[in-house]
């Protein structure tokens, strides 16, 4: 009997369908950009200044950044940052941003030394990565708490 469950297991992994889809991973730019790309966002894969990958992307009406962390000269990164900048020309007061961080749990925002509102979000991808399914719904968080940022500093 185990060699019959062991023959249906293997035809079963040479079926088409059976294919577990990759993980998303940081180790280059590519994996992030596949990911967006496959969602149908426009993208732009480039590097940042000390030439880790960023990816620009444009993605159902969000434009935002994603830049890597982590990596061993400008590959092998372990982890990723969703980024959106606002110009708000010091319109934001530090205290609402401070109310953003303290009701929200995954994206933070801060105000830059030139006076623009900032978020950003933090996502692990260790060197396994996360299932595409799981990083769906990373960046579902992602452009839910973008928006409602938006929202909030009446952008």
């Amino acid at each position: 009997m185990n060699i019959i469950k062991a023959i249906a297991a293997c035809a079963a992994l040479m079926l088409p369908g059976a294919a577990a889809a990759q993980n998303v991973v940081a180790t280059t730019g590519d994996s992030v950009a596949d990911f967006f790309k496959d969602e149908g966002a426009t993208v732009e894969l480039t590097t940042d200044s000390v030439g880790d990958p960023n990816v620009k992307v444009e993605y159902y009406g969000n434009d935002f950044s994603v830049y890597y962390y982590g990596c061993d000269n400008n590959t092998s990164c372990n982890a990723i940052q969703f980024f959106s900048g606002y110009q708000t020309d010091g319109s934001v007061r530090l205290a609402k941003i401070n109310e953003w961080n303290n009701e929200n749990r995954f994206a933070r925002g801060y105000i830059s030394e030139e006076g623009s509102a900032r978020i950003e979000m933090d996502v692990f991808l260790g060197d396994d990565g996360m299932s595409p399914d799981d990083f769906a719904q990373a960046v579902s968080l992602w452009t839910r708490a973008m928006q409602d940022f938006e929202t909030f500093i009446d952008w």
